[in-house]
């Protein structure tokens, strides 16, 4: 059951008929190298615990179900064993309560790319509600966004509850967040996220009412990590490598990414990253090339 201090202040705990833990966007061990301890200690205990995706290695739910049993979807940029064994949604059940179970990202990416055009949240936050009532569910649990929210509209409630990793390679995630559902025993529903570097001041967030734009909503939850003369052309370097071959591309990047994650330094830096492509044994010669031109180009402009 859920510890005393994460309810809200108004429902007595005989009240709660289950309680499920919320998760999204571990990415581990690419984007961050283990699961917080904290994690561990919200989740004891709970009814059931869902992840919306973006797991990185199935290694992270064997871990979670130390908790609680859990259920789980793969998201766009999940690993390949969690895109070939976890499916794109699920629909789950608890204490009466019909949950929606999905990542939202569009499985082609160039409409991916396209609902990424418009900074609007409440319209993008219309899928969530509409495959939800689809699937006959009060609840529609969602990933992909790196940002913790609250929505209700035509009877669903919508939540995404934040991330623990970063968005990509070019970006810190500012706050990890998980949430909790609970289901009370008059059929209603709660959600209190957790910062999981301040376990014990749990906090509730607002249903959101009034749409602040994707852009300023995400700028308390994640940061640049690019040194600003690269951030500069972040837009142009994420094209070019691509084009080049994420997997080729990602691991010296993400190499530098992980010092800056680990408080080690603040920025990437254009010589950090020169120096790690140069020294790659997995890069052959021609990617190697391109790539470092790729680089002297970022630096000329």
């Amino acid at each position: 059951m859920i510890h005393p201090h994460l309810l809200p202040p108004d429902l007595p705990a005989a009240r709660v008929r289950a309680c499920v833990g919320l998760i999204a966007d571990t990415h581990m061990p690419e984007r961050w190298p283990a699961l917080p301890d904290a994690v561990f200690a919200v989740f004891a205990g709970l009814d059931l615990i869902l992840h919306a995706g973006d797991v990185g290695e199935l290694w992270v739910l064997d871990q979670l179900s130390r908790c609680a049993p859990v259920v789980a979807v793969h998201g766009n940029d999940d690993s390949r064993d969690s895109q070939r064994e976890l499916p794109y949604q699920q629909v789950v059940t608890v204490a009466g309560q019909r949950i929606l179970l999905w990542h939202s990202h569009y499985p082609d990416r160039v409409d991916e790319m396209e609902s990424r055009r418009s900074d609007e949240i409440i319209p993008k936050l219309a899928r969530s509600v509409q495959r939800a009532q689809r699937a006959g569910a009060a609840v529609a649990v969602f990933g992909h966004w790196h940002l913790p929210l609250v929505y209700a509209d035509q009877g669903v409630l919508v939540v995404n509850p934040g991330a623990l990793a970063s968005g990509n390679g070019f970006m810190r995630q500012l706050r990890q967040t998980v949430a909790l559902l609970l289901i009370v025993d008059d059929g209603s529903l709660r959600v209190r996220h957790v910062d999981l570097a301040r376990p014990h001041e749990s906090y509730a967030m607002s249903p959101l009412v009034k749409d602040p734009g994707f852009a300023a909503a995400l700028c308390e939850y994640n940061a640049m990590i690019l040194e600003p003369a690269l951030a500069a052309h972040s837009a142009a370097i994420n094209r070019r490598l691509g084009a080049l071959g994420y997997d080729k591309t990602l691991p010296a990047l993400l190499r530098v990414a992980h010092r800056c994650w680990a408080g080690a330094q603040e920025w990437i830096t254009h010589a950090d990253w020169v120096a790690e492509v140069t020294n790659d044994p997995d890069l052959s010669p021609s990617v190697r090339a391109e790539y470092l031109a790729l680089l002297r180009d970022v630096a000329r402009e």
